[in-house]
């Protein structure tokens, strides 16, 4: 008998999503894992300023350090030191995230490499787009009922390096297939009445020298993005 394929989730990606939230937070913590903050202790403001959470995928990681530099002052940026995948992942473990902050001012939340990833070779991606647009309408109402004040910022797939587009590899994906995952977020996005950082039109022009493999940014580049993300993101820290 042949197993029916489940387009929309790679297995791996299921298990590992539910072993990431099933773990002792003391084992989370040692091995550097989704609940260890960047910056303080979880769930202990270390200032006064108002918070900012930040929750993505490696795109994410890249750029998080340089948008707390540049709020420094400001606001106090955390975020979940691990990679945050995709959208199944962030559903599942939004739980284990509310530890971060205590009354964030603006959450921003993005995903969409991995689940537009044809996983290892798989003909489709873990996440179809109907299925993606469900989850972004599902995590913006989640954030919204853990805080019901919070500015919800939604930020855009940034695209895949230019030269060569879409390069094939065991996880690949094109910039034209993650256009079509921003579509279908914007539109959710709109339709919820969050704010949107484009990130994706941000960076729709860079070229591949500002790229250090198939989809993440170099160093100065991921600094320089994460600029533009704080400032965005400071005009609803300080409107």
């Amino acid at each position: 008998m042949v197993a029916r394929k489940d387009s929309s989730m790679h297995l791996s990606t299921v298990v590992f999503s539910i072993l990431t939230v099933l773990m002792p937070l003391d084992s989370f913590a040692a091995k550097g894992g989704y609940l260890e903050d960047a910056v303080s202790a979880p769930g202990k403001r270390s200032s006064t300023l108002p918070e900012v959470l930040l929750i993505g995928d490696s795109i994410r990681i890249g750029y998080c350090a340089a948008v707390a530099e540049a709020l420094k002052g400001k606001a106090e940026v955390r975020w979940p030191k691990g990679n945050c995948q995709n959208s199944q992942t962030i559903l599942i473990a939004l739980p284990r995230w509310r530890g971060l902050v205590v009354s964030p001012k603006v959450v921003q939340f993005n995903c969409g490499h991995w689940d537009a990833a044809c996983w290892d070779g798989d003909e489709d991606a873990i996440t179809s787009v109907d299925e993606y647009a469900r989850n972004i309408r599902k995590i913006i109402r989640r954030i919204r009922r853990y805080w019901p004040e919070t500015k919800i910022v939604f930020a855009t797939t940034t695209p895949m390096n230019p030269d060569p587009n879409g390069r094939k590899g065991r996880n690949s994906r094109t910039t034209e297939s993650i256009r079509r995952y921003n579509e279908a977020a914007l539109a959710v996005a709109e339709s919820e009445g969050i704010v949107v950082n484009d990130l994706f039109s941000v960076t729709e022009k860079w070229p591949s020298s500002d790229y250090s493999d198939y989809c993440h940014f170099n160093r100065q580049a991921a600094k320089r993005l994460g600029r533009i993300v704080a400032e965005r993101l400071v005009k609803e820290v300080c409107p």
